[in-house]
């Protein structure tokens, strides 16, 4: 890496903006391109402080460019140099990590070839003392007496008693496997008594899921028949205010149809109109203010009379009102009486299923109760009888 920085360094050097290599360019000539570039910076910085409109109107855009122009040049040189430098370090840094796995891919195969060599040569039943060392030498080796009628036993041996049991070994061996086979059957029956358990358990809780089931099914029915009921209430309620709302639009129409009248009417009037009386000279129609005389006494009895039928008209509409209000409040009740006695209705059969709940329950807990006293009192009793003494004396054994 640092031949390739070195190198690097030879072959881009910049002086006074310009690229040479140091094997073309003294120093001398390096300094005197310096002292040049240092003496052309000056002159053209006199040139901008001394011109007095540049130097108070604004800057020199040109110098700026050209700064700009230099530092990206040298911007740019200094990232070729770097990537020179990072490009050679990864080709030495390549070339170190092969060396390094070829180094240890020797190693592995050489202890590889060591240990196989160990393996096939050096075991340890070769060695000339494995007989000192064999772990089983002992069991390899033959036994001291074969049998009764072993040529090798002689008096001498200490090797044959009188009175000695040679089948000892064989008859506790026999013992051993029928205590074995009795505990393997007393694990039989003991499994088959928990696979009872579980079965039984198994199917308590098949039928309490079949009851969770049910009341699940019955619930949902409730639901269904709670937004059944919610709908059918909330259309009726609907209908209700369509009416209300038919009701109110044709009592406006009245209303409107009443003042049309009433403006018509004034309109036409001969109080308004000034009717009665000379009229103006002009020929627009006009009576005199100074020549009315006032009503005539039909058409105050006419004023009194429409008067009175309006005052009629708006206590029968009162009366109408009122009406439609208790109507109202009796539909109101009805409906409020209706969705008590749905609540009742369901708390009811709530309940009702509660208690056919409750009451299964108890009848599984009672036969589950009962099937265990069965089994724990009659089945699983292990009553003594007088065949298990007959068994005593029957042997030497």
């Amino acid at each position: 890496a640092r031949g390739a920085r070195e190198e690097g360094c030879d072959e881009m050097a910049t002086i006074g903006g310009v690229m040479s290599t140091s094997g073309d360019v003294s120093r001398e000539q390096q300094e005197s391109r310096v002292i040049d570039r240092r003496r052309r910076l000056e002159e053209e910085r006199k040139h901008r402080i001394f011109n007095a409109k540049q130097r108070t109107i604004g800057v020199d855009r040109q110098a700026l460019e050209q700064q700009h122009i230099e530092k990206q040049a040298a911007r740019e040189v200094e990232e070729a140099r770097d990537a020179a430098f990072a490009d050679r370090m990864l080709v030495t840094e390549q070339r170190v990590q092969l060396l390094e796995r070829d180094v240890q891919r020797a190693r592995k195969e050489a202890t590889q070839s060591v240990q196989a060599y160990r393996e096939q040569m050096q075991q340890k039943h070769l060695r000339n003392e494995w007989d000192l060392n064999d772990p089983n030498g002992l069991r390899k080796d033959r036994p001291a007496r074969v049998g009764d009628d072993d040529p090798l036993c002689g008096p001498s041996s200490i090797q044959k008693f009188g009175g000695e049991d040679l089948e000892y070994g064989n008859r506790l061996r026999r013992q051993q496997q029928q205590q074995a086979q009795w505990v393997v059957e007393q694990m039989a029956e003991k499994q088959a008594q928990i696979d009872n358990e579980v079965e039984m358990d198994r199917l308590f809780a098949e039928r309490q899921g079949e009851i969770d089931e049910r009341r699940a099914a019955m619930e949902e029915n409730e639901f269904a028949s709670r937004a059944t009921m919610n709908t059918a209430v909330r259309d009726y309620n609907v209908a209700l205010i369509e009416a209300k709302r038919e009701r109110d639009g044709q009592l406006r129409t009245e209303e409107a149809v009443d003042a049309i009248e009433e403006i018509r009417y004034q309109l036409n009037s001969e109080l308004l109109n000034e009717g009665a009386g000379p009229q103006s000279s002009e020929g627009d129609g006009r009576n005199l203010k100074y020549a009315f005389k006032g009503f005539t006494n039909e058409q105050i009895m006419a004023i009194r009379q429409e008067q009175l039928r309006q005052a009629a008209e708006k206590q029968e509409a009162k009366v109408r009102e009122r009406e439609a209000e208790e109507g109202w409040d009796v539909v109101q009740e009805a409906v409020r009486r209706n969705l008590i006695a749905g609540e009742r209705e369901v708390m009811r059969r709530k309940q009702e299923i509660a208690r056919q709940t409750a009451e299964e329950q108890k009848r599984q807990a009672d036969e589950a109760r009962a099937r265990k006293e069965v089994l724990y009192k009659q089945v699983y009793a292990g009553a003594i009888d007088d065949t298990f003494f007959l068994q005593f004396g029957t042997s030497s054994r």
